[in-house]
C-alpha cells in the first residue's frame, strides 16, 4: 500500500510538471516538486521491494512450513527465492526470463544502489553534473516505474502459475477492491496485465 501510494504521488508529480524558471525568478515550486518526486520514488522502490521480500517468505512459510522456509530458503537471494519456491510449492517456475523476473532483477539493483549509497567525491567538472542527471533520468524513467510494474507482474504470473491469490495483492481485472484506485496507478495496471498476457 505503501508502494502503491508512494507511486501514485510520483506519476502525478511526473505528469504535471512545475515549468523550471529562469535565473533570477523563484525557483521554490520547482525545487520543491524535484523534491517530493524524488521522496516518492524512493518509497516506490523501497518499498516495492520490501514487500516482494516479505511475500516470498510469507508464502514459503505459509506452504512449506516455517522450518524450511528460516532454515534454507531464507539464505536465498529475492530472486532466487521468487524462482525456487513457486516450483517446490506447485512444480513450476516463474518465467526467468520474462518480464516479472526481469524486472526484479533490475528492482534489486535499483534497491541495493539507494540503500547501499556510496558517496562520491564531488568535483565541480560539467562531467559530474552531466553524470548526475543522467542518474536523475534514469531513476525517473527506469528505476521507479519498474519497481511498482515489477510488483504487479509478479503477482499477475504467481496467481497465474498457482492458478490462485498468491500472498502478493491481486491485480487482475475480475478482482474488485473495496477503494478505487488511483487512476494514473490503474493505467500502468492495465498496461502490465497486457504485457502479462502477450508473455504467457
Amino acid at each position: 500500500e505503501i508502494a502503491e501510494e508512494a507511486f501514485g504521488c510520483f506519476l502525478f508529480e511526473k505528469g504535471n510538471p512545475v515549468p523550471r524558471p529562469q535565473w533570477p525568478s523563484d525557483a521554490t515550486a520547482y525545487d520543491g516538486q524535484k523534491s517530493r518526486k524524488i521522496v516518492a520514488g524512493i518509497k516506490t522502490i523501497v518499498f516495492s521491494a520490501m514487500a516482494l521480500e516479505a511475500a516470498a517468505y510469507e508464502f514459503a512459510t505459509l506452504q512449506l512450513g516455517e522450518r524450511l522456509a528460516k532454515t534454507y530458503l531464507d539464505k536465498l537471494d529475492v530472486v532466487g527465492k521468487w524462482l525456487v519456491i513457486p516450483r517446490l510449492v506447485c512444480g513450476r517456475s516463474l518465467h526467468e526470463d520474462g518480464p516479472a523476473i526481469n524486472g526484479l532483477k533490475a528492482l534489486v539493483r535499483a534497491r541495493n544502489a539507494l540503500v547501499h549509497h556510496k558517496s562520491k567525491e564531488w568535483d565541480q567538472t560539467r562531467a559530474h553534473i552531466d553524470a548526475m542527471d543522467a542518474q536523475r533520468e534514469k531513476f525517473e524513467q527506469l528505476h521507479v516505474p519498474n519497481a511498482f510494474k515489477t510488483l504487479i507482474l509478479l503477482s499477475l504470473e504467481l496467481n497465474a502459475v498457482l492458478e490462485t491469490d498468491g500472498p502478493l495483492p491481486p491485480f487482475e481485472d475480475s478482482w474488485i477492491h473495496a477503494t478505487p484506485r488511483n487512476s494514473l496507478v490503474e493505467q500502468v495496471v492495465h498496461r502490465c496485465r497486457e504485457v502479462h498476457r502477450n508473455n504467457w
